[in-house]
């Protein structure tokens, strides 16, 4: 691999899948020189980019030393937790704008992130992760059913279920579902949360939030079906919900940069989910996109390349963004697994649904493919404005 290492617009971005296909296309219009990274040859995202680095965006050493010989001035990914430490490991190394080691690493493990909610006297479920049953056992007098049980390195709800009781054959089956998607074999189990789960994207200039948008999550179980805004939480929550993503990531000295959210909300407490230094996946940047007119794969890039980042004020309505209609998205996938025989094109979607404006195929005819179980076997998604309160309408002609 030839880089051009002499070029001070070189930027390097970990993935190349579809989630990460738009934020490559973007860059390079932008005017960058891009190398992609992705163990997968033939990933969309390859065909965008200048070069391509046959890697796994996981290995920190052979990541950095291609970055380190080819120059790059930034790096960054799109919709990907597993490449952040990586993305903070080689930005530690090279001293490129950007998060610490320190902070992705404890965003991007469940286990270690409660462990930093609970040290740091954040609010927090009360938890706690084992790599047996026998290790698991032990501690089951600290918590009370109901109970999630999660893989503490997985995502895209991969492995995730939830338990009604702590009898001995349900504890098995969601404890070895969950180590099954876990890359080092551990599960976290914490108490189950009441309140209203929401989602959304931000972007964090100086530790503060210069933009957020919190979106209406929508959900089947554990599988994300979709997001919308405007969100369903009071303005006065989503206040509470900014004052704890904020103080979170100023005790992680995370000043600058995209940030992803999971938040529950309740009348007593607003307690994060799950947060990462990335853009959204499922089309949340797509969505608030449209609904804002801001582009946060745009921001991400420009900050990960040390570019000065503001946004016009006419993005903001106070702390929040001014809507100014609802849009929203739709995940889809197969209820059974098998050979995908049809699914319908975009001028066949528009005929039943014109409000769609991007849709997003992963799969065609002939693939094979597995039970919509997780957000890693979607077939694709869709977004779409509506009419407010009509969300649920346009999904059903969707289907």
């Amino acid at each position: 691999m030839n880089f051009n290492s002499n070029n001070r617009m070189h930027l390097m971005i970990l993935g190349a899948g579809p989630f990460q296909a738009s934020g490559i296309k973007k860059a390079v219009e932008m005017g960058y020189e891009v190398t992609t990274v992705d163990y997968l040859p033939d990933s969309i995202g390859n065909q965008l980019s200048h070069h391509y680095v046959n890697l796994s965006t996981t290995d920190f050493e052979n990541v950095f030393s291609a970055a380190q010989r080819a120059g790059i001035k930034g790096i960054c990914t799109f919709s990907s937790d597993v490449a952040i430490p990586t993305v903070g490991y080689v930005c530690d190394r090279l001293g490129l704008p950007g998060l610490s080691f320190n902070a992705a690493r404890i965003m991007s493990s469940k286990h270690t992130f409660r462990n930093f909610q609970h040290s740091e006297g954040l609010n927090h479920p009360i938890f706690f992760s084992a790599h047996s049953l026998d290790e698991l056992k032990i501690n089951l007098q600290t918590i009370k059913p109901p109970c999630i049980l999660k893989p503490v390195d997985a995502s895209g709800s991969r492995g995730i279920s939830k338990i009604a009781s702590l009898e001995h054959e349900e504890l098995i089956k969601a404890f070895s579902y969950a180590k099954r998607h876990s890359r080092s074999g551990m599960v976290c189990i914490e108490e189950s949360l009441e309140g209203i789960e929401i989602g959304g994207d931000g972007f964090l200039i100086d530790g503060r939030f210069s933009f957020v948008a919190i979106t209406q999550k929508h959900m089947n179980g554990f599988v994300v079906t979709g997001h919308s805004l405007p969100t369903n939480i009071s303005q006065l929550d989503q206040g509470r919900v900014v004052e704890e993503l904020e103080t979170a990531c100023a005790k992680l000295n995370y000043k600058n940069g995209s940030l992803n959210f999971d938040v529950m909300v309740s009348p007593k407490k607003v307690v994060i989910l799950e947060m990462s230094a990335r853009n959204g996946g499922n089309g949340i940047p797509l969505v608030i996109n449209q609904d804002t007119g801001v582009d946060l794969e745009v921001l991400t890039i420009r900050s990960a390349m040390g570019v000065k980042v503001s946004l016009p004020e006419s993005a903001m309505n106070g702390k929040f963004p001014t809507v100014g209609h609802c849009a929203g998205s739709y995940v889809f996938g197969s209820t059974i697994g098998g050979t995908l025989t049809s699914i319908a094109t975009l001028n066949e979607l528009l005929e039943t649904v014109p409000e769609v404006t991007h849709y997003h195929l992963f799969h065609k005819s002939g693939d094979k493919i597995s039970p919509f179980e997780h957000n890693g076997n979607l077939l694709g998604y869709a977004v779409f404005h509506f009419d407010i309160g009509k969300y649920s309408d346009t999904i059903q002609r969707l289907k």
